[in-house]
């Protein structure tokens, strides 16, 4: 960052706290020092080299998706991820050589970080490859997630003309799905799904797979269970 804009240090500080889940322009403004009003040109900035990406929840009407406050800013470079995750907060153990201890608390949660970006970002990756094969009941205008202060949803789908939208839940964890997830999920949905004439669709994603049980509950629902072995192979070929 240091090699492409002036005052390198704001830039980087603006980073730093969008990886420390400082997400919205208050939060960020609150970590960094850095008042609200002057904030616009750091993130224009740092979306224009890529290295970050405003979110808004795919709930949102396209009509109001660009005025929208409920934005949020995450990290979109992953090289960013780790190192703000991983390597600026040890920079001291590497100064001393301690690469070892570093290795250590990389190996403490590194399954954890892999669960809150790349395998949902995955997951969101493998329903636009099934929709791109025409292999979704219907076809997303916009896929994402969804947030707010009651409750949150991994993966989102939703298409307005055709009222259909698909809510994912995503479970990174060695354990396999038991029946009480899929419940919760299918509980959420009237909090979340625009109104009472729309079509609801239901995907899991989990890396240690589902029980008999979760199975048979999401059948009601006609959901699509989703392993990691499945999650791979369909993204390798698309």
């Amino acid at each position: 960052v240091s090699d492409l804009v002036r005052e390198p240090r704001n830039y980087e500080a603006v980073l730093q706290a969008i990886a420390n889940n400082r997400h919205t322009v208050t939060e960020i403004a609150s970590h960094t020092g850095i008042p609200t009003s002057s904030l616009a040109p750091y993130l224009t900035r740092l979306r224009e080299m890529k290295l970050i990406e405003r979110r808004v929840a795919a709930t949102v009407r396209p009509s109001e998706r660009q005025i929208s406050k409920r934005g949020r800013y995450h990290l979109l470079d992953s090289y960013l991820r780790f190192y703000f995750r991983f390597i600026e907060p040890n920079l001291e153990l590497i100064e001393l050589g301690r690469t070892d201890m570093l290795w250590e608390r990389i190996g403490e949660q590194f399954r954890a970080f892999i669960g809150m970006t790349a395998f949902e970002e995955l997951c969101r990756q493998w329903i636009l490859a099934r929709a791109r094969a025409g292999q979704l009941p219907f076809s997303p205008e916009m896929v994402g997630s969804h947030w707010d202060k009651d409750v949150q949803i991994d993966v989102v789908a939703v298409n307005w003309r055709e009222k259909a939208i698909l809510l994912g839940e995503c479970k990174w964890g060695v354990d396999v799905v038991r029946r009480p997830v899929v419940r919760e999920l299918v509980e959420k949905a009237p909090l979340v799904v625009p109104g009472s004439d729309w079509q609801v669709h239901y995907a899991f994603f989990a890396r240690g797979g589902f029980t008999d049980a979760a199975r048979s509950e999401g059948e009601v629902v006609k959901a699509r269970f989703v392993d990691l072995a499945t999650l791979d192979a369909d993204l390798r070929r698309a």
